[in-house]
């Protein structure tokens, strides 16, 4: 699995979790189950262990402290922005039509789908 760098990530998404919708939240550095994964949104909801970064996409850390795994998040991951090779996330439309659509997690890409 890649790891996302600050510079690819941009800290202003608004991901939702691909179980629960929830609205993810940033965190720049390693997670409290491992420090080797940098930059990612997580889910805050309780038990909920799903991520996203645009290098690898939704994904699980699975494991205990300091041994966690990234497993892919099934059936997710599945559409990439056609210019900059990166994965979709999830989020609320911001247009006038409420639902939910897959955009580029690339500092300034407008790329939606």
């Amino acid at each position: 699995m890649m790891i996302s760098s600050e510079n690819v990530l941009n800290r202003l998404l608004k991901p939702l979790c691909s179980r629960d919708n929830h609205v993810m939240k940033y965190e720049r550095g390693g997670s409290s189950a491992s420090t080797a994964y940098l930059a990612s949104y997580r889910c805050g909801s309780a038990g909920c262990s799903v991520r996203y970064n645009s290098t690898a996409g939704y994904y699980m850390l699975i494991g205990t402290s300091g041994h966690a795994y990234a497993v892919d998040e099934p059936g997710v991951n599945t559409m990439m922005c056609p210019i900059h090779g990166r994965w979709l996330y999830r989020r609320k439309s911001i247009d006038a039509e409420p639902r939910v659509r897959w955009f580029c997690g690339v500092e300034d890409c407008h790329y939606g789908y």
